[in-house]
Formats: C-alpha cells, sequence, structure tokens
C-alpha cells in the first residue's frame, strides 16, 4: 500500500515538471490523428511555400509547403493534396508530439500553364486550402534589400528548438523582412555558421515590405549564441539574427511564467496593423514579459478568435526577466478588441488586439462628388472675405431627367447658393445654369472633363440659343486639355496628378463666332479644383482663385 502511495506522488510530480512538455504516445492502432489548422476561410493557417514552381519545368526537393497539424493522437501519417495542374504534394512519416506539429509536403509533377493554383491538403478528417503561383518563362530574376541592412535584421524571428549535435528539421525556420523593388525569382539565405545555414527559394510577386521564410538545415556544432549573416540574391544586401544553440545531451524544457497570469499579460505589447480581411505579416506580434526559473526550450500558443492566433518557440538561454515575441498567424474576419488567453503549460494570462474596419479606398475622382467633402478657395490677393466654402450635399436633384450632385456654397454653415454635378466613369458633367453674360440662364448639361483624354485633347459644350441685348445669339464652349500628370504646390499644399484645361467662351450673334472671355482650371486626382483663373477677351482684368483647404471622403 505505501509502495502505491509512493508511485502516486511520483507520477504526480513528474507531472508536475512536464506539465510544460508535450506529451509522447503512440496511439493504439499507430496511426496519427487531429486536425489541419486553418482559418475561417479555409486557408491552411500557417502556411509556408518554397520553391520557384515553373510552368514546363518538373518540381525537385525545392518545392515543397510547410503546414501546421494539431495532433490528438501520434503515429505515422500520410498527408496529401490533390492534384491541380500536373502536379501535387505529399508528406509521409510519424508524429510522436501531440499538439501543434509542422509538417513539410514535397511537390511533384510538372506544372503545365502558369496562374495561380489552389490545393485541398487533406489529413485524417480536416482539410484546408493552399495556393501555388505558377510562373511564365518570362519572369526574371527579383530585386530586393534585407530589413535592417546592414545591421540587426529587422523583424528577425526564430522559430524551433537548435540543440548540439541535432539536426534541424522543419520547425527549424527564420523569419526576415524584405523590400521587394522588382518581382521575380529568388535563392537566397545565410552563410553556414556553427554549422547550420538557412536558406528560401521562391518568387516574389509583389512590390515593397514583405516576409519571408528561411529553413534551416545542418546541425549546429557548439552551443551557445550563434550569428547567422543572411544575403540576398547579388550578396549586395546583408542582415545578422541570432540563434541560441542548447549543449548536447537532449533538450530541456524551461520553467518560466507568464508574468500577470492568471490576469492581464505583464507588458504585453501589440504591434503591427490588424485589418479586418487582411492577412497578418511578420510585423504582426505581441511581446510579453516571462520569468525564467530553468534555461531551456519553451513554447507559448493563443486561441485562436477572430480569424488569427499567436504563437512563439524557442530557447532560454538565460534566467530572469525576459521577453519573447508571438508572432500572430491569419487573417482577422470582424473589426473590433479582442482579448487573447497566452498558455504556458498551464499558465495563462490575457492580452488585447484592436482590429480595425478595412479603410475605405481613397478617392480618385478629379471632381470628387462624394457626400460631405468640402474645401475652401480664396481670390489670389483679395481679403478673408473673398473666401468660399463648398461642401457636397449628401442629396442629389433631378434636372432635365439627370441626378446631379448638389454643391453647396455656405456661409457659416447656411446654403446661400448652388451648383451640379454629376460624373459617369471618369467623365464628369456640370449643369450650365447661368448666364455667362448673355441675357437669360442657360438650362445645359455640358462635359467638364474627359480624364482619359490626351493633352491636346478639345471637345465643344454647345449651351444653345440665347440673346445678348435682345439680339439672338448662341454660346459655345470650347475646352481643351493642356497638360497631365501635372505636379503644382498650391496656397502651400502639394499636389499630383494634375489635368490642365482651359475653356474658351464664346458668343455668336450671326457672323460667326466672338471670343469673350477664357477660363483655366486645375484637376488634382483625388482632390478636385485647386487652380481657377478667369480673364476676359481682349484682357482687362484676370481673376485667380486657388484652393486654401479641403476635406476629401
Amino acid at each position: 500500500m505505501k509502495f502505491v502511495k509512493y508511485l502516486f506522488v511520483v507520477i504526480s510530480a513528474m507531472i508536475f515538471i512536464s506539465a510544460c512538455q508535450k506529451e509522447l504516445n503512440f496511439d493504439v492502432d499507430g496511426i496519427a490523428r487531429g486536425s489541419l489548422k486553418k482559418d475561417v476561410t479555409g486557408d491552411c493557417l500557417p502556411s509556408t511555400i518554397n520553391g520557384i514552381f515553373r510552368k514546363d519545368s518538373v518540381l525537385d526537393n525545392t518545392n515543397f509547403i510547410d503546414i501546421q497539424v494539431d495532433l490528438t493522437n501520434t503515429g505515422t501519417y500520410e498527408i496529401k493534396s490533390d492534384t491541380v495542374n500536373g502536379y501535387s504534394f505529399k508528406g509521409t512519416g510519424t508524429l510522436g508530439i501531440t499538439g501543434l506539429n509542422t509538417v513539410r509536403l514535397y511537390g511533384t509533377g510538372k506544372p503545365i500553364a502558369s496562374g495561380t493554383d489552389i490545393f485541398t491538403i487533406r489529413f485524417d478528417t480536416s482539410v484546408c486550402k493552399i495556393n501555388v503561383t505558377v510562373i511564365g518563362p518570362g519572369i526574371g530574376v527579383a530585386v530586393f534589400t534585407l530589413g535592417g541592412a546592414p545591421g540587426a535584421c529587422s523583424g528577425a524571428i526564430v522559430n524551433g528548438t537548435y540543440t548540439q549535435g541535432t539536426p534541424l528539421d522543419v520547425s527549424n525556420t527564420a523569419l526576415i523582412t524584405v523590400n521587394v523593388t522588382a518581382i521575380g525569382t529568388y535563392t537566397f539565405g545565410a552563410v553556414s555558421t556553427n554549422g547550420i545555414l538557412f536558406r528560401s527559394v521562391g518568387v516574389f510577386t509583389v512590390l515593397g515590405v514583405q516576409a519571408i521564410t528561411m529553413n534551416g538545415i545542418g546541425q549546429p556544432l557548439n552551443p551557445g549564441i550563434t550569428n547567422v549573416t543572411a544575403s540576398n540574391n547579388t550578396l549586395t544586401s546583408t542582415c545578422t539574427f541570432s540563434v541560441t544553440v542548447l549543449p548536447s545531451g537532449g533538450s530541456t524544457a524551461a520553467v518560466f511564467t507568464l508574468n500577470g497570469v492568471p490576469g492581464t499579460c505583464s507588458g504585453a505589447v501589440s504591434n503591427g496593423t490588424y485589418i479586418a480581411g487582411t492577412i497578418l505579416a511578420a510585423s504582426n506580434t505581441v511581446t510579453l514579459n516571462v520569468t525564467v526559473l530553468t534555461a531551456g526550450t519553451y513554447s507559448v500558443t493563443s486561441n485562436a478568435i477572430n480569424g488569427i492566433s499567436f504563437s512563439a518557440t524557442g530557447n532560454f538561454a538565460t534566467t530572469g526577466v525576459q521577453t519573447i515575441t508571438l508572432l500572430g498567424t491569419g487573417t482577422p474576419t470582424a473589426a473590433g478588441s479582442f482579448n487573447y488567453t497566452a498558455t504556458a503549460g498551464i499558465t495563462t494570462c490575457i492580452f488585447s488586439i484592436t482590429v480595425v474596419a478595412v479603410p475605405p479606398p481613397a478617392n480618385q475622382d478629379y471632381i470628387p462628388e462624394t457626400a460631405y467633402s468640402n474645401w475652401s478657395d480664396k481670390l489670389f490677393g483679395g481679403t478673408a472675405a473673398d473666401t468660399s466654402y463648398i461642401q457636397v450635399s449628401p442629396n442629389t436633384k433631378v434636372i432635365n431627367t439627370l441626378t446631379y450632385k448638389i454643391f453647396e456654397i455656405k456661409d457659416l454653415g447656411t446654403a446661400t447658393d448652388s451648383f451640379f454635378h454629376r460624373k459617369n466613369g471618369g467623365m464628369y458633367y456640370q449643369l450650365y445654369d447661368d448666364s455667362y453674360g448673355f441675357d437669360n440662364p442657360f438650362n445645359k448639361d455640358g462635359l467638364l472633363l474627359d480624364s482619359s483624354l490626351a493633352t491636346n485633347s478639345t471637345w465643344n459644350i454647345n449651351l444653345g440659343n440665347n440673346t445678348i441685348n435682345g439680339t439672338s445669339a448662341t454660346g459655345l464652349i470650347v475646352a481643351k486639355i493642356i497638360a497631365k500628370a501635372a505636379t503644382a504646390t498650391i496656397q502651400g499644399n502639394p499636389y499630383t496628378n494634375i489635368i490642365k484645361v482651359t475653356y474658351t467662351y464664346n458668343y455668336n450673334l450671326g457672323p460667326g463666332n466672338v471670343i469673350y472671355a477664357v477660363e483655366e482650371i486645375w484637376y488634382a486626382k483625388g482632390k478636385g479644383v485647386v487652380y481657377d483663373k478667369i480673364n476676359d477677351e481682349p484682357v482687362t482684368f484676370t481673376e485667380v482663385y486657388e484652393t486654401t483647404r479641403l476635406q476629401i471622403f
């Protein structure tokens, strides 16, 4: 009886000591079971694609994808995809640790056509999807620099456990940021140091700053901190990151606590911007404070809420209060504030992430008509009293079967006058309802601007019949684009993508058209009218109005 009681105490102590370790236990039938990690849309989460997938090129051992499975029962596994566009992916082996495991699936076959292929990955009863881009023969080599070069790699995140004398596996990766200035293929990595190196092969399909995952290979020779130097294709850009190698004899789990348990995680800081519907990037991380009692390997994960989760693995080389970085994966599905539970062994704490709504696309109109957009213009050389405030009303008005947006001229919030605009794609129209020097107001819909036309293009605005001092007359405005893609600074504000148009006003009493005024208007893309000059002909006066401020929605 004493022996049984003693055995219970020993087993309890072993369970307590190994609480942070994953269970090693094979299922009775020897087959691994669990589920593929995926987001709410069904995409594999997280996933890494390595290799260059080119039309009519046979795949080799550099063409693979890494996915994660949440294992409930250990054992042998076969995870594979369907065959799409002439190629497929498959991985086999044995998984001996429950919980999250990274599995590598190698590609076989030969892509038949270029484009984006959607593969369905299957494991046990679960499925997830992953997109692979196949390029054509004309894609060249990418041009890019490493974030943080020539110093420490910015945003570097090292994953996996590194132990002296133990070969690296698929969990040993390093995530760094790059700035791509020309899309294309890449083959780059880190110089072999202390028996290990990192490399990545793939295709950059977009420009700008982005994250890339390098896969570790080799076997660490010596314990301690190893500084690794990564370089780009051409060896013109390098940066460094560090890897902590544990001594041989088997890795031991660290003994540590999350600071702030069981409440709010101490020192929790969320990094990066979280936008609903936008996949997380390398900048989307959370830093937490921990207190390490015994050095060793660690693993911290969070629950998955709103389509995203956070995790971190690595090694504590020293004891004491330290900071760890959890990398976010997935795609937020909704805007709002969400609480996540970080878990390390049996300890938990809570941190929050704020997801913002998808920002509306920037206005690209040359004459914005969005409700409540407003601007002010001032007579050049005039006084404060020569300033006008114009606001787009949320209301519309139907005139001659056409629907117009109402542009209101306001004085202390009260509309004192208005004019009417409408648009059709890149064509902008105005209701010409003033008299323009004739006896009576016109009532004519006319094309104010066609943003698709080239420089020196012209068009006519026929105002129709009227009278001048009682004599029958017709009105005509001849419009001409005199510049496109121009830049200017108006009242201290810089503007780009400006289209400049002149409007020549004519009257005709019978013998022919006579020019009596010329107006020049500058339209800035996404801003509206920023400059307006008008003079009579022959010139006896000139008035210039410049936009002083604007607010476009």
